[in-house]
């Protein structure tokens, strides 16, 4: 078993390079971070953090984005930076500093992060007051930044099923089998500060589930993850628990007592129930994956038994045989006319596309209903209800059924109820 590194420094972060070079730190794989904003919250009244009693803004986004091309220089070619910062008001303006640093960056015109995308991050809380001109401030922005093309982007790792539309059983083949890609607006509530048993006492501590979020996507087991601003300490506590390397710097050394008192065991607490999370997700994942494809399959076979009979109009027994991965057999049975099968609306050709779905489709005599079936259990689905059969039952039954075409008869189980 290999030993994890997490390295919490007190030290300035405007000395990222020389304080790597001192600690021996390894080129990072993923740089998360919080930069002090300004001159508005006073850190612990430690006169040398950056933008303590600052008078020019310009001269702090320099500092500020003079660190991050530090911690561009000092990261890995498959390296991503995520920047979590807002807005903020001065002399009545509002500053768009988020923004700013990403101008600031590109002014040098070195090379420099690349801005890949802009996430919203709804916080779900806020500070409850608002005053003229201002709105309470439910959220925050999160820059994410590349080196390069070759970034490591494990969205596989952060797919949800949890809040799907209740729409989901009739358009499958729109929803990806392994779940729904997160969107740019992150729903995640701020940690309490300052009362419950998840406090952390810093003025702006990460939720761990958003550390959580971020460290999954963009790096790997043994992975570096760096923080230049660690406050609180939520990355470097959230990166071990998931196997990974880190380090953070902090001017202030209370917050590395705080730290070792507060964070750790905060961090292990919210791990432990997320390990019993994630194992029940894992499951339902499986679930979901499982009967999206059946969705999918199914609903290409009613799709190709309407065209069918619309086409031929001639109603024909339709049977569906299930095959390995994307393979469905379809047997169409005569009945006292040859069907034509070919397909040739775009609609339906569109739809077995995006399913991707790969119909194997057969004409036989209705005489064959019997010997083609064999002993497979039969479901019953009513045409344009396919994501829930009616009933089961046996060739003996079919051909005898007076309502026997206005079903659809298949291997494939599946009960999904109306609601």
């Amino acid at each position: 078993m290999r030993e994890i590194i997490q390295k919490y420094i007190v030290g300035n972060a405007i000395d990222v390079s020389s304080l790597t070079r001192k600690h021996k730190l390894p080129d990072f794989n993923l740089v998360i971070s919080s930069p002090p904003y300004f001159d508005l919250i006073n850190y612990e009244n430690n006169k040398d953090q950056i933008g303590y009693g600052s008078r020019d803004y310009s001269d702090y986004l320099e500092t500020i984005a003079n660190v991050y091309q530090q911690c561009y220089d000092l990261s890995s070619d498959n390296a991503t930076f995520w920047l979590i910062v807002d807005t903020f008001k001065k002399k009545g303006e509002t500053k768009l500093f988020p923004f700013d640093i990403v101008n600031k960056l590109k002014e040098t015109g070195i090379k420099t992060w690349v801005l890949k995308d802009i996430i919203v991050w709804d916080k779900g809380k806020n500070l409850p007051w608002n005053q003229k001109g201002n709105f309470k401030n439910q959220h925050e922005y999160i820059l994410f930044f590349s080196k390069n093309e070759n970034y490591i982007f494990n969205v596989d790792k952060v797919r949800e099923i949890l809040d799907l539309k209740k729409w989901w059983k009739t358009y499958p083949e729109r929803y990806n089998p392994d779940g729904k890609a997160p969107s740019n607006v992150w729903h995640i509530n701020t940690p309490m500060q300052g009362w419950g048993e998840n406090k952390q006492e810093h003025f702006c501590p990460f939720p761990f589930a958003l550390v959580e979020r971020i460290i999954n996507l963009c790096s790997n087991e043994g992975d570096f993850v760096f923080d230049p601003f660690a406050g609180s300490g939520a990355v470097l506590a959230m990166a071990k628990l998931m196997d990974r390397n880190s380090a953070g710097i902090d001017i202030n050394k209370d917050y590395k007592t705080r730290f070792k008192n507060q964070v750790i065991d905060g961090a292990k607490k919210y791990w432990t129930k997320r390990v019993i999370q994630i194992e029940e997700m894992t499951s339902l994942m499986q679930d979901f994956k499982e009967t999206n494809k059946k969705l999918r399959k199914l609903k290409v076979v009613h799709g190709i038994c309407e065209y069918i009979n619309k086409k031929n109009n001639h109603q024909f027994l339709i049977y569906a045989k299930d095959k390995p991965n994307n393979g469905l057999d379809i047997l169409i049975y005569k009945n006292g006319v040859s069907p034509d099968v070919a397909i040739e609306d775009n609609t339906l050709k569109d739809l077995i596309h995006q399913a991707k779905i790969q119909p194997n489709i057969q004409i036989l005599d209705q005489s064959k209903i019997v010997s083609s079936i064999g002993s497979d259990k039969v479901f019953k689905y009513k045409l344009g209800k396919f994501y829930s059969y009616s009933s089961t039952c046996d060739t003996k039954t079919i051909n005898k059924a007076l309502t026997k075409y206005d079903y659809v008869y298949s291997t494939i189980s599946l009960k999904i109820s109306n609601e």
